[in-house]
């Protein structure tokens, strides 16, 4: 828990750092969208809610049943009615008879080897794995607005660093077109930077572009107009050290596959059981009050009233059914096993992913460094071979060069640090912890 207190505070410091401008979506306020309006969380969390409206002891049969019914019937009709010797016989013509009828029924299972209680266990676990699934579902795309986030924030500083090299190759043009037209400079120099030029446009252009795609992605997933334009914050701050151990041991507790496969098996244990429940006697009772009134126009009998109460208990032994409930046992007792080999799968997956995702954060925080450091020194280079070049003392296409690897290093410097930022949250996600460090609620 440590270990997400900490992230958490850096996530705390990034996202408030986002909202100085009231232009600037925060990351904060995009993580909101996401919940709120993206479709598949909204889709899970009604699976959610299905599962858990029927994981109630009426909807599994742990309460009786109750009805109340009733009936009415009228017929008119031609009757006759042929009687023994010494009664004389009936013939009549729209002859009426009614009956109306009313009962309140109960009926409940008293005993059918408890598989009424493993239903109720069943129905809760179902529950318990559709809020897991909606965890995952929030997990994965919250990992996705993350990702484009800080991706779009890479392609703000790419169109930056493109842009001023665009603007220095426009300068270099202009002042060797001055130059030229001096006689200080051949047309192939000028050539040469105009061939630049027309290189660094294009970049510039196909950056915009990659840009304008990203936020259409990113806006998607928050769930509102794709051509929304959107404006995000470049700042990053990154945890302090973190203990790859730690990370493992909160990742059993914590991470959504481990959660999945323990809840698996213990619907598995619950299946076995519901299976077994077969084999016993069931014990139905049933009861009910009902009130009959039938009149007759015509016969021996010309009314008939009926009202009381009636109950009964009902057994059924199962004796034999072609083998099909030894079947189910053995199933079941194999769907258990296999669930718990799965478990024991995904530990060793999240133990794995989360010592990969260690090996990608700490590497990448190494490069980070590294690519830094580089910056520093291309801009160095830049500055140094830039001041020669205006004064004559170098060719132009040694300043192209300078001007070419300080672009590339600072894109590469800009790409190490955002990507260092995500691989952090992968290992967060890994761990368990991207959504206590979020302060994320499913529901």
């Amino acid at each position: 828990m440590r270990t997400w207190r900490t992230i958490a505070i850096s996530l705390g410091l990034l996202m408030a750092g986002a909202m100085h401008a009231q232009d600037t979506l925060a990351l904060e306020q995009a993580l909101t969208m996401a919940l709120a309006n993206e479709h598949g969380i909204r889709m899970a969390r009604n699976s959610a809610d299905i599962a858990e409206r029927f994981a109630t002891p009426g909807n599994q049969g742990l309460l009786p049943r109750l009805d109340a019914g009733g009936r009415g019937q009228y017929s008119n009709q031609y009757t006759r009615l042929d009687f023994v010797e010494g009664l004389p016989d009936v013939e009549a013509s729209g002859v009426e008879n009614t009956t109306l009828a009313g009962q309140v029924g109960l009926a409940y299972t008293l005993f059918d080897g408890l598989g009424n209680f493993a239903q109720y266990d069943r129905a809760r676990l179902d529950a318990v794995l559709a809020d897991i699934n909606l965890r995952a579902q929030v997990e994965g795309t919250l990992t996705q607005v993350i990702a484009l986030y800080y991706a779009l924030a890479a392609l703000d500083e790419d169109v930056r660093i493109t842009r001023r090299i665009l603007d220095i190759s426009a300068e270099r043009h202009a002042r060797l077109e001055g130059r030229a037209a001096l006689g200080g400079a051949g047309r192939l120099d000028v050539l040469n930077a105009l061939v630049d030029l027309r290189t660094d446009s294009t970049t510039y252009i196909l950056a915009l572009q990659r840009r304008e795609r990203t936020t259409r992605d990113l806006n998607v997933l928050l769930g509102r107009d794709p051509n929304a334009e959107v404006t995000v914050s470049r700042r990053l701050i990154y945890a302090a050290e973190l203990d790859q151990e730690r990370l493992v041991e909160e990742s059993m507790r914590g991470n959504v596959l481990v959660a999945a496969s323990v809840a698996q098996v213990k619907a598995a244990e619950v299946d076995r059981r519901i299976a077994a429940a077969l084999r016993w006697p069931r014990l139905d009772l049933t009861a009910n009050y009902g009130i009959t009134d039938q009149r007759n126009d015509v016969g021996i009998v010309l009314g008939t009233l009926n009202r009381g109460f009636n109950g009964g208990l009902g057994i059924t032994v199962p004796i034999f059914d072609g083998g099909r409930i030894n079947t189910q046992v053995e199933v079941a007792r194999l769907r258990q096993e296999n669930a718990m080999l799965a478990e024991q799968q995904a530990r060793l997956q999240v133990e794995r992913d989360v010592r990969n995702a260690f090996t990608t954060w700490r590497d990448q925080r190494e490069v980070l460094r590294i690519q830094n450091d580089a910056v520093t020194i291309a801009q160095l280079n830049f500055d140094r071979t830039r001041d020669l070049f205006e004064r004559g003392q170098l060719t132009s296409l040694q300043f192209r060069q300078a001007q070419v690897d300080l672009a590339d290093t600072e894109r590469r410097a800009v790409v190490a640090g955002f990507e260092t930022k995500v691989a952090e949250l992968q290992l967060l996600r890994a761990s368990g912890g991207l959504l206590p460090a979020l302060g994320v609620q499913t529901r």
